[in-house]
């Protein structure tokens, strides 16, 4: 590998919310908190010593470009388009001479690579999607060109590209020209060492169907028609649901993992407590509803989760064998799907064991480990630093 010198080791910096960092890793460090929304961070850092963080959130000191900024926050929410300029020009200054910046979000990413001329000092800009190639569908309609545009403009001022599906990866080939040699798969996985079985004493004790999640591919309205009135459901979304369409029998909690007191105690008490855990979404190329479906088969639930275009792995994850797939939107199919595992004790059993075992073999948090290792090594290759002393 060339570029092993001093002079030519490229240091990493994550673009990450900073808000919350450290108290974040306080309460992993105690056992409060799984770890794999670090992206394989802190692997990295027990392997090289040190990664810099910059603040994908920081605001602009300078009121001109705090004004700009309120008008940038107003026309993303308008266009439902996230892109930042003001942001890039802020964080700007934090980020060291060639230093190789990573950005785990679509919006960071995006923002990043369209105004990558804000940004000095010979950075190496590697840009990551959970969903880029369902983010113009979702934009307003008048602004959907604009956003199309935007989007190509952002990916050619990255240097390299990751996605978390590989059906992303490949329509962002086709629908931008994402070159394929600067691109991969990152694959994600949970903390199976928080993310675990319960008590026997807790399995399944409060008898319900459970589901969360406020990511807006969320079909809750699929599922709540699938429920009718007879089977009891927790939902937990910050997403609005009509009221007028829930049933007594569905208890609709408003909350996320994020600025509430639905801790990830909380939350892992709920998946044993409950009787399965649904995940539908609507079928897009995004492989939306991996980390909860993930965690609640980590913790030995039979999961039950829409088999979306963009699902995650369908080589692993199997049906009837370690979770029950249904097509996305087929209310009867999930009536079934849920009637099926209401009713069957050992097929919900044998399919919260089947659950685990294949989180602990195919989905744990060195894939992910090794992953940013790999990604780091190779394009510490590809990207040199600079020889200054030559």
């Amino acid at each position: 590998m060339s570029g092993n010198s001093e002079n030519s080791f490229r240091n990493v910096s994550f673009l990450f919310p900073l808000s919350g960092r450290n108290a974040r890793i306080e309460q992993i460090s105690s056992g409060q908190a799984p770890s794999e929304f670090f992206y394989g961070g802190l692997a990295f850092e027990r392997e090289n010593g040190a990664l810099g963080y910059v603040d994908l959130r920081k605001d602009p000191v300078q009121f001109v470009q705090r004004g700009l900024l309120f008008f940038e926050r107003l026309r993303n929410r308008w266009a439902n388009f996230g892109l930042s300029k003001q942001r890039v020009v802020a964080f700007s200054e934090d980020i060291p001479r060639d230093e190789m910046v990573i950005s785990f979000t679509d919006s960071g990413s995006l923002s990043i690579g369209r105004y990558r001329e804000s940004l000095s000092g010979n950075p190496v800009l590697i840009g990551g999607f959970h969903g880029l190639c369902d983010i113009a569908a979702e934009v307003s309609p008048w602004a959907r060109g604009w956003a199309r545009r935007e989007i190509r403009k952002s990916l050619s001022g990255l240097d390299y590209c990751f996605f978390f599906g590989e059906k992303d990866r490949e329509e962002a080939i086709k629908l931008y020209g994402v070159d394929p040699s600067r691109s991969r798969v990152f694959p994600f996985g949970v903390d199976l060492a928080f993310w675990r079985p319960g008590l026997e004493s807790d399995k399944g004790k409060d008898g319900l169907i459970f589901s969360v999640g406020s990511d807006p591919k969320r079909d809750y309205p699929c599922l709540i028609e699938a429920l009718g009135d007879r089977h009891k459901a927790r939902i937990i979304t910050r997403l609005r649901i009509d009221p007028s369409s829930i049933s007594s029998n569905v208890e609709l909690v408003s909350g996320s993992l994020h600025g509430s007191q639905i801790t990830d105690l909380v939350l892992r008490d709920l998946y044993w407590r409950s009787k399965m855990v649904v995940v539908p979404v609507r079928n897009v190329i995004q492989p939306s509803g991996y980390s909860v479906s993930l965690q609640a088969m980590a913790c030995g639930k039979p999961v039950i989760i829409s088999s979306i275009d963009g699902l995650w792995d369908r080589k692993i994850l199997k049906h009837r064998e370690n979770c029950i797939l249904v097509t996305p939107g087929d209310t009867a199919a999930l009536r079934d799907a849920i009637e099926l595992l209401d009713k069957d004790d050992m097929l919900r059993n044998d399919l919260g064991r089947a659950a685990r075992e294949t989180a602990v073999n195919h989905f744990g948090l060195e894939r992910m480990d090794n992953a940013l290792l790999s990604m780091v090594e190779d394009l510490r290759s590809v990207y040199p630093k600079e020889n200054r002393a030559a």
